[in-house]
């Protein structure tokens, strides 16, 4: 059994070319520029974040959120100058269950780079090894490409569509569900 990650200290993760850290105040323009953006927003149905005030609201949030031990939400940064990339992390953790749910939003100049695959298998591995789960989770809204060659690049393997199961933008879109299991990852890497 996977010792339970305690929570008394933020997880800094490095890959080959990011830096997954807690996201700060410090942060709130970068939060600003992901989530007012319209391409990034094109598959969220939550609204836009266009005030440093709004931003700072998310930010308290995803850090309360840490500090309650319900999840963990990291910023990306490019370890070469620290530049902003994207968020992302675990939410929705089922602990009876052992499964929790994950995500990611990156800014579409690093669209294309691998950048989101890179997060996402550091966040998979982490969260596997710090959590006691047996499963990770993930959807996206059907049409979302490029999200789900994430999850597939991933390992998780499609498990079926929702259909018109969320409000997005004035009208239900159906929502692609992916699943990992524990013991798939750590036999495909």
């Amino acid at each position: 059994m996977t010792t339970l990650f305690d929570f008394s200290s933020f997880p800094i993760i490095t890959t080959e070319r990011l830096l997954l850290r807690r996201i700060h105040h410090d942060d709130a323009g970068a939060i600003v520029e992901l989530f007012s953006d319209p391409k990034v927003m094109l598959f969220l149905n939550n609204p836009f974040t266009d005030t440093i005030e709004k931003a700072m609201g998310i930010i308290n949030w995803l850090n309360d959120r840490f500090d309650n031990q319900e999840a963990v939400q990291w910023m990306f940064a490019s370890r070469e100058d620290n530049r902003f990339i994207g968020i992302g992390g675990n939410h929705t953790w089922d602990k009876h269950d052992r499964h929790i749910d994950i995500g990611y939003n990156i800014l579409p100049k690093y669209w294309d780079k691998g950048y989101a695959t890179e997060a996402c298998h550091a966040i998979i591995k982490w969260s596997f090894e710090n959590m006691n789960l047996h499963r990770i989770q993930a959807d996206c809204t059907d049409g979302n490409i490029a999200s789900e060659r994430v999850m597939l690049k991933c390992g998780f393997k499609f498990e079926g569509i929702s259909r018109q199961s969320c409000w997005e933008h004035g009208r239900f879109v159906d929502i692609k569900r992916f699943g990992l299991l524990h013991h798939e990852y750590f036999t495909a890497e």
